[in-house]
């Protein structure tokens, strides 16, 4: 988007006010990439302040391939990747403290644990993965722009998602079988 591009090269001239109009515009949707990949609102929130505290002191080192937007997702993600990686673990849902899991619910609602079975099925993708489909699937962005996003190649991208696919359509049919 040229605004995104106009608002970064402004902040670079010194307009302080030009940075915000980005972290307004973005803040929301790149927590939102952040939780995809680590599934934690807590971390998810560091990462999005980390992404932007990145993008505030390198601004300088965008060199205008692909879109701003990219640009953040691609920090956002990487923030994200290292933290599991920091952690050695994968993402996990924590239960939220008023729900048990759908199998100990005494009538579970189907939308609700519908929800439950897509979360668990996302837990169980590689990160890299869960990222590109996130950011294809929730986010919307091209095959190409994800690439530009991640720097990665075309065909990785194309790929990672197809196997992301794969991955999450075999975890929610094992949950439907569990529960059958």
């Amino acid at each position: 988007m040229e605004a995104d591009r106009d608002a970064l090269a402004r902040y670079l001239d010194g307009d302080e006010r030009a940075f915000e109009e980005l972290v307004i515009r973005y803040e929301a949707k790149v927590r939102h990439v952040a939780f995809g990949v680590l599934r934690d609102r807590e971390l998810a929130e560091d990462v999005a302040q980390e992404t932007f505290l990145t993008a505030y002191r390198k601004a300088g080192s965008y060199r205008g391939e692909g879109s701003v937007r990219s640009w953040l997702f691609r920090i956002a993600v990487r923030r994200a990747l290292d933290e599991l990686r920091r952690r050695g673990r994968r993402a996990e849902v924590p239960l939220p403290e008023s729900q048990t899991a759908p199998g100990e619910l005494a009538q579970p609602h189907k939308g609700l644990e519908a929800a439950w079975d897509l979360d668990r099925a996302l837990d169980a993708l590689v990160p890299e993965h869960r990222a590109a489909l996130i950011l294809k699937e929730v986010e919307g962005l091209t095959y190409q722009e994800i690439a530009d996003s991640l720097a990665w190649p075309l065909g990785t991208v194309a790929t990672r998602i197809h196997r992301a696919r794969l991955e999450l359509k075999a975890a929610l049919q094992e949950t439907t079988h569990a529960v059958s």
